[in-house]
């Protein structure tokens, strides 16, 4: 399981996009006019992992699966990245993957009902608290957006820490947790629906964002 950074210390345990953390870090080493800046999400670097309570599991009582990110960018004035910052990040809700096929078409078909709802989206609103040590370097801020998934929208805070190498990749770690009943997102059952999972998804996310204008490594 992903965990959630600070500096360059290990994971500390994936949404929607939330890539607006780099937008932050890519501000405070930028110059003080006015400058729009472009990145986008790199699909295959990003990592996007759900986790909820399920009694059968083999680890700890909980599920753990992957999703696969379709697209995302980030749009933001270096002047003001506070009040202009924006992200919008896109995951394949049909793409769930964990150890278990049987789970994964539970996910998928009955709870999330990708062949109706096929994408998850995630597009920021607002970028609050935010703090560095060292403008340029590691930064932590609260992202504030909304989360649509299965035809419903709600907004979620996203604490998250970033930070911008050398090579100019953006990179950005957090964790939200929410009840995905809200969503009118169904529990996963087993056992012809005598076990049910939890209802409290945790969301860890590795967001890694590039220049807009670097071109698309081959696949």
């Amino acid at each position: 399981m992903i965990r959630h950074r600070r500096r360059h210390s290990a994971y500390r345990n994936i949404l929607g996009a939330l890539a607006a953390s780099a937008t932050i870090l890519l501000v405070t080493c930028a110059p003080a006019a006015a400058k729009v800046v472009h990145y986008r999400v790199d699909p295959d670097a990003t990592q996007i992992v759900a986790s909820v309570t399920e009694p059968l599991a083999r680890i700890r009582g909980a599920a753990s699966g992957s999703f696969t990110v379709l697209s995302g960018k980030i749009d933001g004035d270096t002047a003001d990245p506070i009040a202009n910052g924006h992200v919008e990040i896109v995951f394949d809700a049909k793409s769930f993957h964990s150890d278990n096929p049987k789970r994964d078409l539970r996910v998928t078909s009955d709870s999330l009902e990708a062949a109706r709802f096929p994408v998850i989206t995630f597009v920021s609103t607002r970028l609050e608290d935010l703090k560095w040590e060292v403008p340029g370097s590691d930064a932590t801020a609260t992202v504030v957006g909304n989360l649509t998934m299965h035809g419903v929208t709600r907004e979620i805070r996203v604490p998250i820490d970033a930070i911008m190498s050398p090579d100019g990749k953006l990179s950005a770690d957090g964790e939200v947790r929410f009840d995905f009943t809200e969503f009118g997102v169904a529990p996963p059952s087993a056992l012809f629906g005598a076990i049910k999972s939890g209802t409290i998804a945790d969301l860890n996310f590795r967001v890694i964002a590039v220049p807009a204008e670097k071109p698309r490594a081959p696949r």
